[in-house]
């Protein structure tokens, strides 16, 4: 007999619809409109037969998936060890920390507004916020999150999800996702592998690491470390992050999905977290961009979002895992829509170009990062991320992958830790993120091994990295760790970047422009910009202009605009960054391209045939990605 879900979360396959079990105290209240009314909360009525048509799920009952009692009437028996949705607060005692969903009076999750980085966002209620010293909710977490850490619960997954998908949950508890393996992989600032990195190092287990390599440690305390472990753990997902469709409206709040939305994997409207965060906040490259773009709107949309395309059309899931950031199996995805274009490349002078080397151009997002003193997680902290350069790259730099070979598109960008006093082993050298093999602890309280493996080979990884050096200069904010984030651009495909862009100089410039205007750092916005050139010689960031900084109460330029005092810490020598390619040769195939586009502009105008006009542009876009192949097609439909 098929017992009703009655409060949010968790998918499972679809089965054929039961009847709700009426004797379950679940729905004896919550299927009692009077009753919830009575009570104070008519939100939380919910109509049982409309749960039955949206969960679909056969067999199971409401505490299969929320836990608690559902033979007693009383409120808190019922409720009892049930784990709940909640909202990190923010605020006079609250340091992005769970609070219950009361603070909304129960607010249902139902999607509201258009801009989809909001949609589950809402404010507290004013006398609730007021009296709880609360001043804001940035984000909603589902009841799979541990409401400690934030993080991805795999206890309540495998008592909840885990009673029916028992291996979908084991594998997802291993995978790098559900471990946060890679972040984890990040033990300390001033490690030469994977070295320093935009987001931070693992804060969670490493407080003493931390404390230990910073010039000011005995201001940096737990209560920092724990929030800045609190925000890193917002982006990781959990079953209901991904299957749950509550940024959609619905009748009952209980759509769930066996294939993911593109939506859930950017945060289902929670706010820009999720691969929301690292794609188009950091990135500049994202999927979806539009409102999630920074600067919003202002950005071309990936020509795969257009067409309608799920990020698991490319990134296929296999034991509920994606892999790792340089997955073969998102890139051999390509040849499912653009298989003649696939092979032609493949025979091409440029099959040692990442598809995206050409086809991604403007990005945006960080132009610089800053970690320094400042309010992080509504407390002061040491280690705050001055991120807010928000702007754009008028085109990627094109590097050639140290391991593969491969010429892949980056978005090289200043960057740097102030407060470090550490040895660094090495600096002025391109490196890869690759993750040496590092046993890393694990958190046994929320259902994780006590201690697991994390390991990322070469080959595994496209982002790359220059640490260029400790440097004075800064103040109470000597010494400054700097290196150059040179990001991998893997999204926002769309019509690619012309020869000239890459062959009319081996040397690759770019420019950067950004707004700056977070509040707590500045009294009013300022801009600036900067070019970047990179060549045999190395590269180098130069030009650095921007408007009057003026900052906030308490804040020093130096907290989160060292460039101003040091504009040369970023520049590198002896790393060759030169575009290879013969001159005379590129000169011959350009002049062979240019006579195959012209005849076959001249059929494509001409041609009156629906089917031949067809392969007429296929033959062209082909011809953009290995003439001589294009010619071939020609001559044999000719």
């Amino acid at each position: 007999m098929r017992k009703a879900l009655l409060v949010v979360f968790i998918a499972i396959a679809a089965l054929p619809v039961f009847a709700f079990e009426a004797d379950s105290t679940c729905v004896k209240c919550h299927g009692d409109k009077e009753m919830v009314k009575s009570l104070g909360y008519p939100q939380m009525y919910l109509d049982p037969a409309e749960i039955d048509k949206e969960v679909n799920m056969g067999g199971i009952s409401c505490v299969s998936c929320h836990l608690g009692d559902n033979t007693k009437m009383n409120k808190d028996e019922a409720h009892k060890d049930m784990p709940r949705a909640f909202y990190a607060a923010v605020g006079a005692k609250h340091k992005y920390q769970a609070v219950g969903r009361e603070i909304t009076n129960f607010d249902p999750i139902q999607p509201k507004g258009a801009d989809r980085t909001k949609l589950l966002s809402r404010k507290p209620d004013p006398e609730k916020a007021k009296e709880l010293g609360i001043k804001m909710i940035p984000t909603l977490f589902y009841h799979d999150h541990d409401p400690k850490t934030m993080a991805y619960s795999p206890d309540v997954a495998k008592k909840t999800c885990g009673a029916c998908h028992e291996k979908e949950v084991e594998d997802y508890n291993k995978s790098g996702m559900g471990l946060q393996k890679s972040q984890r992989g990040f033990t300390h600032w001033t490690a030469e592998k994977p070295g320093p990195q935009n987001c931070g190092p693992w804060f969670g287990d490493n407080y003493e690491k931390l404390k230990g390599e910073c010039s000011r440690g005995e201001e940096y305390t737990e209560k920092m470390n724990a929030g800045l472990d609190r925000g890193c753990n917002k982006c990781h997902a959990s079953c209901a992050d991904c299957h749950y469709e509550g940024y959609k409206q619905s009748k009952a709040r209980h759509q769930f999905t066996k294939k993911p939305d593109k939506l859930s994997c950017y945060g289902s409207g929670k706010g820009t977290i999720c691969h929301a965060g690292p794609m188009d906040r950091r990135r500049g490259a994202g999927y979806l961009r539009q409102e999630f773009a920074f600067p919003v709107n202002e950005l071309p949309q990936d020509a795969h979002d257009k067409a309608g395309l799920n990020c698991t059309d490319c990134h296929e899931s296999k034991d509920h895992s994606y892999g790792h950031l340089s997955s073969q199996s998102a890139k051999d995805s390509c040849n499912k829509c653009h298989t003649e274009i696939v092979s032609a490349y493949k025979e091409s002078e440029h099959k040692n170009v990442d598809c995206t080397s050409c086809h991604v151009q403007a990005v945006g997002a960080y132009q610089m990062t800053f970690w320094g003193p400042g309010k992080s997680e509504g407390q002061p902290n040491l280690f705050t991320k001055h991120k807010e350069y928000y702007g754009t790259r008028d085109l990627p730099m094109l590097v050639k992958h140290p391991s593969t070979g491969v010429w892949v598109p980056l978005k090289p960008y200043p960057m740097g830790t102030m407060n470090i006093n550490a040895k660094l082993k090495q600096t002025g050298k391109l490196m890869l993120r690759d993750i040496p093999k590092t046993t890393v602890k694990g958190n046994t309280s929320i259902g994780q091994p006590e201690t697991f493996d994390v390991e990322r080979k070469a080959d595994q990884v496209n982002d790359m990295y220059i640490i260029t050096g400790l440097f004075k200069g800064f103040g109470l904010n000597d010494k400054m760790l700097a290196w150059i984030q040179m990001d991998k651009m893997s999204h926002s495909v769309g019509k690619a970047r012309d020869c000239k862009s890459c062959h009319s100089s081996h040397e690759q410039k770019s420019t950067s422009w950004y707004t700056y205007e977070l509040a707590n750092d500045v009294k009013k916005p300022f801009n600036g910009s900067y070019t970047v050139t990179a060549d045999k010689k190395g590269i180098r960031f130069e030009n650095f202009k921007n408007t009057e900084i003026v900052p906030a109460d308490g804040m020093k330029v130096e907290d989160f605009a060292p460039f101003v005092a040091n504009t040369t810490a970023w520049n590198v020598k002896g790393i060759d960054f030169e575009l290879k390619f013969d001159d005379k040769k590129y000169a011959a195939g350009f002049g062979e391209y240019q006579n195959l586009y012209a005849e076959l502009h001249n059929r494509i105008s001409k041609e009156k045939d629906k089917a031949k006009l067809e392969q007429l542009k296929k033959i062209k876009a082909v011809m953009y990605h290995n003439t001589a192949y294009a010619a071939k097609m020609l001559s044999e439909m000719k």
